[in-house]
């Protein structure tokens, strides 16, 4: 049986100019640490690839594709990406975004299970906010889930969503990475029944999360819980959704935002909302919130080529083992951010 490598510890190492202070969390795959600027000061979130993928061409061109696309979706809803790092001489490739404050919406719920009509759909709605530009952009999330949504304090408002974690996300049209085609990738609990046949997908799977998403917010439970993953796959896939309708601790559901959870959860993707921003205004008719609540704009996407020829040059520059400082390879971060390459 393969094992999966062990990830080092990476805790007063410094990367890309940040002090990495504490582990934050990650996976086999990539690993976030809180860490400080060492001449700012600013407090960061630095994710780094693992040194076991540092290097290898497929995860490097996903994970730029990560890291570009966030950096460009253009919505206060999503993570603010600073700068990327590449230090091949230590093995290291990493992004660096902001620190978000605050819990994810998991946690949120593990401690008030049932939340009011207009408290979820609002949260909801600013969760389309995002979805509407990564779509706009050919970014599809596949992981739509309360631990990828955080609620941090903007302002007065202390329930601000920042969806979090592109790491499954597919990518198209302007950032192009094709996932293997068969594989079902995301949380089983909030998957879509596209997703979990392994089908290429588009924005509508991200709808259908979002649906399960407001089922638990308004009822405390998911729709579908099997006694396994595989079950809950299959419900998903062939279980018609119970209806949010009633009152659940707070009040009768309007019937209104009723058949809005009813038609994200379709089996169709094709019975759904067409896209993020049709359900964004569905939500807050459903509870008479404004119009214009958390609107942002979306950010013209860059050239489609980058993350192919950033790949390329990179380990053109490994293979070389020559010392150079390569600049030219942008990462169209605010105000012009550059990608600089070291190589001894």
């Amino acid at each position: 049986m393969r094992t999966q490598p062990v990830a080092t510890d990476l805790t007063g190492a410094v990367v890309g100019g940040y002090r990495l202070e504490r582990r934050l969390g990650g996976s086999a795959a990539a690993q976030v640490y809180f860490g400080r600027h060492e001449r700012l000061g600013r407090a960061a979130a630095i994710k780094l690839l693992s040194p076991h993928l540092a290097l290898d061409e497929e995860a490097m061109s996903r994970f730029f594709c990560e890291a570009r696309a966030v950096a460009e979706l253009g919505s206060e809803h999503l993570v603010e990406v600073y700068d990327f790092v590449f230090e091949p001489r230590k093995e290291r490739v990493a992004y660096v975004m902001e620190y978000l404050a605050g819990d994810d919406l998991r946690r949120m719920l593990d401690r008030n299970p049932r939340l009011p009509p207009a408290r979820a759909a609002r949260i909801a709605a600013q969760l389309c906010d995002a979805l509407a530009a990564a779509h706009a952009y050919g970014v599809v999330h596949r992981d739509v889930r309360p631990g990828n949504v955080m609620l941090v304090r903007r302002g007065g408002d202390p329930e601000f969503v920042k969806l979090i974690d592109f790491g499954v996300a597919q990518f198209s049209g302007q950032v192009k990475h094709h996932t293997a085609a068969g594989l079902a990738l995301g949380n089983p609990s909030y998957m879509s029944p596209e997703a979990a046949r392994g089908q290429r997908v588009d924005g509508r799977a991200d709808l259908y999360s979002v649906g399960v998403m407001l089922f638990e917010m308004l009822t405390g439970a998911a729709p579908f819980r099997g006694a396994t993953q595989a079950a809950t796959i299959e419900m998903h896939l062939h279980q018609k959704a119970p209806s949010v309708a009633g009152d659940h601790g707070h009040g009768d559901v309007p019937r209104v935002l009723v058949d809005v959870v009813r038609r994200c959860l379709q089996k169709s993707a094709d019975d759904r909302f067409d896209d993020a921003e049709s359900l964004r205004s569905a939500l807050l008719d459903a509870v008479e919130l404004p119009p214009d609540a958390d609107r942002t704009q979306t950010i013209a996407a860059p050239d489609s080529n980058l993350s192919r020829r950033f790949v390329r040059q990179a380990l053109r520059l490994r293979a070389s083992r020559t010392a150079a400082l390569v600049a030219g390879t942008t990462l169209g971060l605010a105000a012009g951010y550059w990608l600089a390459l070291a190589l001894r």
